[in-house]
């Protein structure tokens, strides 16, 4: 075995380990826990060694050993899929999934509305068709002549073209629209922890989901040590979108799984 080899071992061994249960770990508790089969000594030249390398950090000096946030932000850059799409089917199971956790959730529809059409009505109104809702507006030429350059374009996208440029009245009808269409919260406190700040509401009403920029986001986006995980989902047969924020050390894998079983 090759020393990379073996060092990569030891530090996912060691980030395994503390998901279990989120407690310092020492060479021999690693070795009891994960099985390794690699002499104790082995592995403090190699806490030694990630230790050096930024890649893990002790809470106290007579303690056990934990992945840094470094370590865990390119851990779950590797260990997530984020293409693919979840099913939930038991909203009781995701509401203590996310308090068990300490994670928030937020489940919202609107992904896929596309706008259609934009029709006059009397020289009174302009109604924008996205098909399955619509948003009204009270009609003038000039807004007319601007929102169509909208069509074919989706809600999120219009939304935040409309804040962007001051169209206040067109954003201020989408984010009813768009908060209406959230479809589940679960452990909205956690929210309030992630950012201690007003800008907490971005989570509660879906204004975060325009800046992802990927479906997997750390700092600047979430506080130091907080990540955020966008997914697809099918959420009781409407097609959806699913937030998880939370922690770095939340086993976000362990999560996944378990909706996946009841799925």
């Amino acid at each position: 075995m090759k020393n990379i080899k073996k060092k990569d071992l030891i530090l996912e061994s060691i980030i395994e380990a503390y998901l279990l249960d989120n407690v310092p770990i020492g060479s021999n508790e690693l070795n009891l826990k994960m099985s390794l089969c690699i002499p104790s000594s082995t592995i403090r030249v190699y806490f030694k060694k990630l230790s050096d390398e930024g890649l893990l950090t002790k809470l106290h000096i007579s303690g056990g050993r934990i992945p840094t946030i470094f370590t865990m932000q390119n851990y779950w850059q590797e260990h997530i899929n984020t293409k693919e799409k979840i099913s939930i089917k038991d909203i009781a199971l995701l509401d203590f999934l996310s308090k068990e956790n300490k994670i928030y959730c937020l489940v919202y529809g609107g992904k896929n509305l596309i706008l259609k059409a934009i029709e006059r009505i009397a020289q009174k109104y302009l109604i924008l068709d996205f098909e399955e809702e619509q948003v009204i507006l009270s009609f003038d030429l000039a807004s007319y002549e601007f929102t169509k350059r909208f069509l074919g374009l989706e809600l999120f996208h219009i939304e935040n073209y409309a804040l962007n440029v001051g169209f206040i009245k067109l954003a201020d009808k989408l984010k009813f629209l768009r908060t209406s269409l959230i479809y589940h919260r679960s452990n909205e406190q956690r929210a309030y922890q992630i950012y201690q700040n007003d800008d907490f509401n971005k989570l509660l009403d879906g204004t975060v989901h325009m800046d992802f920029k990927q479906n997997l986001e750390f700092d600047p986006l979430f506080k130091e040590g907080f990540m955020g995980l966008k997914l697809d989902a099918d959420f009781l047969g409407k097609d959806a979108n699913i937030i998880f924020a939370g922690s770095v050390y939340t086993n976000y894998k362990k999560i996944l799984k378990q909706l996946k079983e009841v799925a």
